[in-house]
């Protein structure tokens, strides 16, 4: 007598070992993950040992270590074993990162962490919860918001400290600047758990700054280490020297980083009504003279979007219904079907000069006087907008 669920699991294994084997997705996953998954942590009485270890391997690939008991842990801990050649594979194929594996089994094809491998299942589970915790948000404002539900994982920062050692704080060894993901949210949930332990928290701030590990793309990894830096402040006490300094320090550059931008540059032309270190943000909205809809849904515009980040300054996008689509940031220009000339870096002020540019020399007059600029709920602001527009 066959069972389904047995079965269910054999196709399961069969189609991902065709597909690893041609470093591609497997094609029965995506439409079987809701009934495989359940199934993870009852594979003993359906599998035997082999296909066990085939499942583990699979199934940490395309979906997370699963909880198992301690009869299982051997046989898991093989699957993680047969799966270390492999996790630096780029491409399409599927494949865990080595942060959170080196974290939950503690060690790798470098060598084990200080704190040991995870040998039991009551470890294994232990580190599975701060996983699940790290890998809950979408985006990193979200984490931070939640710093309560980070806090009883503090106890893992010492682990998690030796992890980003380990690894040089480099999460991704499959591409290089150009590709790497300075915004992988379980490693900044990891981050933030160091940062609020009081026995880590100077250590990594130090790690992350003074130069001892090679950061991929340095600047960006520092202006988000940052907004980390600055929720747990409020925790730190007058005694923790060290880390005051360090969190100083890293203001400083991150200051110097935001004050040397041209959205900056331009709400300080403007004199606009922002702190120094304030999060603002410029909608602005310009209708094609004779546009019915509201600028906002407007399908005929020109849009602009300036914040003052260091890594993201501005973007100008057009939409002209018919002929095409412009955009550009400060860094390059993407897209231009209407044949509009750029911008450029460096030349955000001369946004109105343009915008006569595009009148004059393109047959285009967009409407200035009906222009939507927000500017949150800074009025003021939103009025010294309006008059550099008709500057």
């Amino acid at each position: 007598m066959t069972n389904p669920d047995a079965n269910l699991l054999r196709t399961f294994i069969s189609d991902e070992n065709q597909a690893f084997a041609e470093r591609r997705h497997g094609k029965f996953w995506p439409a079987n993950h809701h009934r495989i998954g359940p199934l993870a942590a009852k594979v003993s009485g359906l599998l035997d040992p082999n296909e066990q270890i085939d499942f583990y391997f699979h199934f940490m690939r395309a979906a997370a270590v699963p909880s198992v008991g301690d009869k299982e842990m051997p046989l898991l801990l093989e699957a993680y074993g047969c799966m270390l050649p492999f996790l630096d594979l780029g491409g399409i194929i599927q494949m865990s990162r080595r942060h959170k594996l080196l974290f939950v089994f503690g060690f790798d094809d470098t060598g084990a962490l200080p704190s040991g491998e995870t040998v039991s299942a009551k470890a294994l589970k232990a580190r599975l919860k701060l996983i699940t915790q790290v890998g809950a948000y979408t985006t990193m404002p979200a984490q931070r918001e939640k710093k309560a539900k980070f806090a009883p994982f503090a106890g893992e920062a010492v682990r998690l400290l030796e992890v980003f050692r380990h690894l040089g704080y480099r999460h991704d060894r499959r591409y290089g600047e150009d590709l790497y993901s300075v915004t992988d949210l379980r490693f900044w949930g990891m981050v933030f758990i160091c940062l609020l332990n009081k026995a880590t928290r100077a250590d990594l701030l130090a790690d992350m700054l003074e130069g001892k590990y090679d950061l991929m793309r340095r600047a960006e990894q520092q202006a988000i280490l940052h907004r980390y830096v600055e929720v747990v402040l409020p925790d730190v006490g007058p005694d923790e020297e060290r880390f005051l300094m360090l969190a100083q320090r890293l203001k400083k550059i991150e200051l110097a980083r935001r004050n040397a931008t041209e959205s900056v540059d331009l709400a300080q032309r403007l004199k606009l009504p922002f702190g120094e270190e304030e999060d603002w943000e410029i909608h602005i909205a310009v209708p094609l003279r004779g546009t019915e809809d509201h600028p906002l849904i407007a399908r005929n515009a020109v849009r602009l979007h300036i914040r003052p980040n260091p890594d993201w300054e501005w973007e100008l996008s057009a939409r002209i219904a018919g002929r095409g689509e412009f955009s550009e940031d400060e860094k390059k220009s993407y897209r231009n079907e209407l044949g509009f000339p750029l911008l450029g870096r460096g030349n955000l002020h001369a946004f109105p000069t343009w915008l006569r540019q595009l009148r004059e020399n393109n047959g285009l007059d967009f409407d200035i006087g009906a222009a939507d600029i927000r500017v949150g709920r800074k009025r003021a602001a939103a009025k010294l907008v309006a008059r550099w527009l008709e500057s």
